[in-house]
């Protein structure tokens, strides 16, 4: 079951039109973990000038993670943080210093078109892209994988898979050049011959987006955004199935969105590494709001101070949309490459943490898209409650789409308990 978005935000959707820089930061903190499921190992000392773009750690994997400097300067400290999706992680300060070689220094586009795609993908590697269509993965690793066993097709992604986030949907509004080229090079690189492109009905780029014609096969899709999930693969698959033409996608093919895209066409056309991000600052617990270029290592802290601070006390500070993303406590987490928005919640909009018993209402089952008893599942997991083996094998299906946190009336953990039991019989098996 879907459900109206205006009935599960809080806010009304804010639609923007432009974008602004970011102040630099005076001290950039770095994770050198920005990934799911990768390891890395640092390249830089303590007191070791860096250049702006400079490998601060990479992967022993091939194709794998590659963290660059969003800055010039100098490595001031080496030591554990807590990254925005909770995990502790080593981090590089960078104190920023001396002078820029990519920051406002003049571009000159390059002919992509002569590159094999071995080579589109190499670059594409080495300047550290990755696929934030859900978790962060490194794009070229999974792409690895994928044509390892099959031809995937690519199915692009121009909007938001959260719906209090826009910014998938700004780049596609406000750059469609430049991502239409994006998915050519990728399309390129994937060696594909079919590519899907999902707009939403109330898609308005600044100049059309053209389909280019050749030999690869291209196909616009609109999507209805009102409603909730649209944008998961599982739903991606079940849109796309009920036409006739461009129903053939499956979990084998690459998806990926706009900001993925757009870091692409950067780091192909310009030779730049993701060293800055498109975030949306929003909530009702700051001053202002809006879209920032950041370089990575800023501060939360620093991003809400450039929309004058805060208002009123922040009651929560949520990371990557209301429904689908997590809360963050520390004010000078810094901004990775999963980070997409930060969302300041005043304390009156913050419903309360505290869980009730099942009152068993039953809502969480009627608006499960994929038909699951997330009660019965929380139960197991919770109360140890006996269940059956179908029951069990029903933990596959879950998107992650967290309807069921949703509309739940006692605030149960039900999605949460979902991920924590899968995760607890994937460690058996």
């Amino acid at each position: 079951m879907k459900m109206k978005v205006s009935d599960l935000l809080p806010y009304k959707q804010v639609r923007y039109q432009e974008s602004t820089n970011a102040f630099l930061p005076k001290e950039a903190i770095i994770p050198l973990l920005q990934e799911k499921d990768t390891t890395t190992f640092c390249t830089v000392q303590e007191g070791e000038v860096v250049e702006e773009g400079q490998v601060l750690a990479t992967s022993k994997e091939l194709h794998g993670s590659v963290i660059h400097s969003s800055v010039p300067g100098v490595v001031s400290q080496i030591q554990y943080i807590t990254d925005p999706d909770g995990r502790r992680v080593h981090a590089v300060k960078v104190r920023l210093q001396g002078e820029f070689s990519l920051y406002g220094k003049p571009r000159k586009a390059v002919d992509w078109k002569s590159f094999p795609p071995s080579t589109l993908r190499r670059i594409i590697a080495d300047k550290g892209v990755v696929n934030t269509f859900g978790r962060a993965v490194s794009l070229v690793h999974q792409m690895d994988r994928l044509m390892e066993k099959s031809k995937p097709s690519l199915v692009v992604r121009l909007f938001d898979l959260d719906p209090s986030c826009y910014v998938d949907q700004f780049l596609a509004e406000q750059f469609p050049q430049e991502i239409m080229t994006g998915i050519e090079i990728l399309a390129a690189a994937l060696e594909t011959n079919r590519v899907v492109v999902l707009v939403p009905q109330n898609f308005a780029p600044k100049k059309e987006l053209v389909l280019p014609q050749g030999e690869i096969e291209y196909f616009k899709v609109e999507t209805d955004t009102s409603y909730y999930p649209v944008g998961g693969k599982r739903d991606i698959i079940a849109h796309l199935r009920r036409r006739r033409r461009e129903g053939r996608v499956s979990f084998k093919d690459l998806y990926v969105d706009s900001t993925t895209i757009y870091d692409v066409y950067e780091a192909v056309v310009y030779n730049q590494p993701v060293i800055d991000k498109f975030i949306q600052i929003a909530g009702h617990a700051v001053y202002g709001e809006g879209i920032l270029k950041v370089r990575l290592g800023t501060s939360i802290r620093s991003l809400i101070g450039e929309f004058g601070g805060f208002e009123k006390d922040g009651g929560k500070i949520v990371v990557n949309g209301i429904l689908m993303g997590h809360n963050v406590t520390d004010l000078d987490t810094p901004i990775t490459k999963e980070v997409k928005s930060v969302i300041i919640i005043p304390p009156k909009d913050v419903m309360s943490p505290a869980s009730l018993e099942c009152i068993r209402c039953g809502m969480c089952r009627h608006v499960c898209p994929m038909g699951m008893s997330p009660d019965i599942l929380y139960g197991h997991y919770t109360f140890n409650r006996e269940i059956s083996q179908n029951q069990l094998n029903t933990l596959r299906n879950c998107s992650d789409c967290v309807l069921c946190n949703a509309t739940c009336p006692a605030r149960l953990p039900l999605c949460q308990s979902i991920k924590l039991l899968r995760g607890a019989i994937n460690e058996k098996k």
